[in-house]
């Protein structure tokens, strides 16, 4: 299990009621799926918390998520028409051809994207309908920039940079009447305890390669977000791509 598996399995249990922003963008992306599919695959689906807005849209959802902690509290959700495997979504456990909705909301930036693409591809139906979404270059820019005001560098995750995507959809032979858009989320925060409780209590921490913070930085980051806190600058954005529409598949007979 690497340190990313590790730190979400250990979030699991607390992962709901600390998912704020997570859960907006999950709605505004739910919002884009039109009903009526048979067969929906959950790309990273964490402790099921899109389940049941998912079985609105198919008869069938299954959740794929590689930490187990995680899948244990979805299966235990027992919501009827849902199955959950462990599993990574970079090597998706499932058929090829078998799913007509394809849903990851916030979990493909900790992967291979052209792996998860290639796998996407390969487990559609013709005219299969996705609907992703993950943050891109600019989120959480408040924290880095309180992070290097401290001294400490590079220790948020690197997002891709939004161009960077079509070129790697198109070659991963993602294609169809796709659109590609960027949206906006904020989350605003009254303490420094809820600043940084909103990123750890998730499990997303900070860069997975970062070293400890050593006990003087940490002290001058404390202070960093207390002169934030003070002035009312304690947010978090996220930069966030939506990927949706129908996916044809050029070798469909």
């Amino acid at each position: 299990m690497n340190l990313v598996e590790k730190r979400f399995s250990k979030a699991a249990a607390q992962y709901d009621s600390h998912a704020m922003v997570q859960k907006k963008i999950a709605e505004a992306l739910l919002s884009e799926i039109p009903e009526g599919f048979s067969h929906a695959a959950d790309l990273g689906s964490g402790p099921g918390v899109n389940f049941k807005e998912l079985r609105k849209k198919a008869r069938l959802v299954t959740g794929i998520d590689f930490s187990p902690a995680m899948t244990g509290i979805a299966a235990g959700l027992g919501i009827p028409g849902t199955r959950v495997i462990t599993g990574n979504i970079e090597k998706i456990p499932l058929p090829g051809n078998s799913c007509d909705l394809l849903f990851s909301s916030l979990a493909i930036q900790w992967c291979r994207m052209d792996r998860v693409f290639r796998e996407i591809r390969r487990i559609s139906r013709n005219n299969a309908f996705i609907a992703l979404a993950f943050p891109v270059s600019g989120t959480l820019s408040e924290l880095g920039e309180a992070l290097r005001d401290a001294g400490l560098q590079n220790r948020v995750i690197s997002f891709s940079d939004p161009r960077e995507i079509p070129p790697i959809l198109k070659s991963s032979g993602i294609s169809g009447n796709i659109g590609i858009s960027e949206r906006i989320f904020p989350e605003r925060f009254s303490s420094v305890r809820d600043f940084m409780d909103s990123i750890r209590k998730i499990g997303a921490g900070t860069a997975p390669k970062s070293a400890p913070i050593p006990r003087a930085s940490y002290r001058k980051l404390l202070d960093v977000l207390g002169k934030m806190e003070r002035e009312n600058r304690l947010v978090h954005t996220y930069r966030t791509l939506f990927i949706t529409g129908h996916l044809l598949k050029d070798d469909h007979k």
